[in-house]
């Protein structure tokens, strides 16, 4: 029981540093109330679960952790839906060190190494012969949910092969390429989105998604 409940708190942490980061996919306002209903079961648990730690500054339980899913709401949740800034309106072009990757998602070095071409991917750093660097587009918006399920399709590919195929226009997506339709955004580099282009990104995810699944097994099929 006791590996459980810390297997269950190591589980909310990484979540709440997801909200926190802006890529939580879940239902936001449920997290607050699981770590709410935690906080308040540790502070009962501390007084010894004595009748009177049922009220606390004269609040009862429900008071109080209605009080506390209040509050975290205020600090983690914007309007917007997502906690941190809001969202994005482009795709940036950068390429981060894993030490930027670590301080912008909260993960440990071990899972991102781990999870390299798995649940993100790197590509070697310029003028290195070695080394990771991260192209700083898979870590906006919704995209993290979707990646991993497109490397597993573009698994026997290189890291290079991988990032050609996102970043590559293709006229099948009215010269956008994989990385701006399955984000639904533009690089912040592209001067202008025509209409097509407008229309494109303005799918629906699951549309979207399901165009690029279907690129990148063109892409398998015809490396092999």
């Amino acid at each position: 029981m006791e590996l459980a409940s810390k297997h269950n708190h190591a589980g909310e942490k990484a979540d709440l540093r997801a909200l926190v980061n802006g890529q939580y996919t879940g239902d936001e306002h449920a997290l607050i109330e699981k770590v709410a209903a935690d906080l308040l079961a540790g502070v009962s648990a501390r007084a010894g679960g004595k009748p009177g730690a049922r009220k606390i500054a004269g609040l009862s339980s429900e008071a109080v952790r209605k009080e506390i899913v209040l509050r975290l709401a205020e600090w983690l949740i914007r309007d917007n839906g997502r906690a941190g800034d809001a969202r994005p309106s482009c795709l940036p072009v950068a390429r981060w060190s894993p030490e930027k990757v670590i301080d912008h998602t909260g993960i440990s070095k071990s899972t991102l190494y781990r999870g390299d071409h798995a649940q993100f991917y790197s590509v070697v750093p310029p003028g290195k012969k070695n080394g990771r660097a991260y192209p700083a587009w898979q870590f906006t918006a919704d995209v993290p949910s979707h990646l991993p399920h497109l490397l597993e399709i573009l698994r026997s590919n290189s890291r290079m092969q991988v990032n050609t195929f996102f970043m590559s226009e293709q006229e099948s997506l009215d010269d956008l390429s994989p990385a701006e339709v399955l984000a639904g955004m533009p690089f912040e580099d592209r001067l202008t989105v025509v209409p097509a282009q407008e229309r494109m990104l303005a799918l629906p995810a699951r549309a979207r998604l399901d165009r690029i699944v279907a690129l990148a097994r063109m892409e398998v099929a015809d490396l092999d």
